[in-house]
């Protein structure tokens, strides 16, 4: 059992705070980008053992998605993040950051700039929280035109996946959003857990 799934409400609450200081860092990231108002659901905590049919998150979107992108963090907090874009998602980007209509490949550029700026707003604004230094592979497609359900559980994922934070970005005026995932690792769950008794027992 992770010991994650052991937090009190009091630890939880830490955890969601954390949560929503990073998030809202990307957030802000994506509002400079696309010059718009940038709205973010309420992070949700999900502690798993491994990320399978059974232990994601029943609401992540089940519609077909243009791309799913994958980047993972490495160091003494470690893990890995994923983004869902829905369909249409690149044009929309593209437009609301002033540019034609692009082609495939352009598109995807794209969608791998905003993965880099997203998962690296949240990802910094969490190690720094809990005093952890991180680095970063660079971002890929992870698939495209399936649901995120779909495109997460049909890649084997690396190392044992203990902690999914769960966030969506919706830019209402033009309709877009993408759902985004972190998933820290069991191995470095530690670090995590320490950094919240620190922050509790500081309160």
């Amino acid at each position: 059992m992770s010991s994650l799934t052991l937090l009190n409400e009091e630890q939880r609450d830490v955890l969601q705070e954390l949560m929503n200081i990073a998030m809202g860092q990307a957030a802000d990231k994506l509002a400079q980008l696309t010059n718009t108002f940038v709205t973010l659901s309420v992070p949700k905590v999900h502690a798993t053992h491994r990320l399978d049919a059974t232990s994601l998150p029943a609401n992540l979107p089940n519609g077909p998605a243009a791309i799913v992108t994958r980047q993972s963090f490495l160091g003494k907090f470690r893990g890995e993040v994923f983004v869902c874009f829905g369909n249409g998602g690149a044009d929309q980007l593209a437009e609301l950051m002033g540019y034609d209509p692009l082609p495939g490949i352009e598109n995807d550029e794209l969608m791998l700039d905003v993965t880099n700026i997203l998962s690296g707003s949240c990802i910094a604004g969490l190690a720094e929280q809990v005093s952890a230094q991180v680095t970063y592979d660079a971002p890929s497609i992870l698939d495209r035109g399936k649901s995120f359900q779909e495109s997460l559980l049909s890649h084997t994922l690396r190392d044992h996946q203990a902690l999914v934070l769960e966030i969506r970005f919706e830019i209402e005026t033009h309709q877009f959003s993408c759902d985004l995932l972190v998933c820290i690792t069991e191995s470095t769950v530690a670090t995590v857990i320490e950094a919240i008794d620190r922050l509790v027992n500081d309160l």
